[in-house]
């Protein structure tokens, strides 16, 4: 039977009438890598980079991720689950700051510590504001969001609020994706109605209640295609999903397209194709 983490500190942070419980679990400085876990995570080297964010510890943004879901075994939840295989050596070199399902939040880095998630390196490119540059690993609090339920979407939103208030961030300038950094399609649950989550950060950061705000959830959205000549729906559905019946669901991701009259060029994202 697994051996469950438990935290070292639990925190509660406020946001407006809301409060986040958040377990934390911070990688230890000295550990070490107990095999070859990634190219850039040998055996016996850092579990983590070691590195200040932005070079002085001060985060310029936060880079949002969604994850699968996955099953647990009773008593723990998918938060701990992440948390555990990080500390195994079980993410393939993924070191995010939090991990969140529905209510529960598991923070592993400081926020004054660089990560791995961005995908891109030791890179940056310009940022939204004046003469700012940023990169994904180098600059930014990752929070990766498990599984695409409403909850924890809610839950990733407020927790993105009470980071802007801590770090004066513009939820509308300093929040990411994944995809900004790796071109990754990622987040790939909450990417589909990114607009909705910023608006909902802003919403929560300013004092918004939950009946105030709205988060919609999506089914899986794994990738995404470019609309060429001839291109249909159901066609579409056969190439990618398996099944031309599944035009449906394809529509139901791309609320904004009319399937009769699809327009070339147009990005459509796609759902998970489904084993036979």
């Amino acid at each position: 039977m697994a051996k469950f983490l438990q935290p070292d500190n639990i925190l509660t942070h406020t946001i407006g009438s809301q409060k986040l419980v958040v377990h934390q679990k911070i990688i230890p400085d000295g550990m070490r890598a107990p095999r070859n876990v990634a190219a850039w995570v040998p055996k016996g080297s850092p579990m983590k980079p070691g590195r200040l964010l932005g070079g002085d510890g001060e985060p310029r943004g936060i880079c949002v991720h969604n994850t699968n879901d996955i099953v647990v075994a009773r008593g723990t939840n998918a938060a701990e689950q992440y948390t555990r295989a990080t500390f195994n050596g079980n993410m393939a070199g993924v070191v995010v700051h939090y991990y969140v399902w529905r209510n529960e939040i598991w923070q592993n880095l400081r926020l004054n510590e660089q990560g791995w998630h961005g995908g891109d390196g030791q890179t940056r490119r310009d940022g939204r504001r004046p003469g700012q540059r940023i990169g994904g690993n180098l600059d930014t609090i990752a929070i990766e969001s498990i599984g695409s339920h409403a909850e924890t979407t809610r839950v990733t939103a407020l927790l993105c609020a009470w980071l802007c208030q801590e770090f004066n961030f513009d939820p509308t300038l300093d929040l990411w994706q994944h995809f900004d950094f790796s071109r990754k399609i990622c987040p790939q649950y909450i990417r589909p109605h990114w607009a909705s989550f910023v608006q909902t950060v802003v919403g929560y950061a300013g004092g918004a209640q939950p009946s105030e705000t709205v988060v919609l959830s999506t089914p899986n959205c794994l990738s995404e295609h470019i609309v060429v000549r001839g291109d249909t729906m159901w066609a579409l559905a056969k190439t990618h999903l398996g099944c031309p019946l599944r035009w449906d669901e394809i529509a139901a991701l791309n609320p904004d397209v009319v399937p009769e009259r699809m327009q070339i060029g147009t990005r459509l994202h796609m759902p998970e194709r489904r084993a036979a």
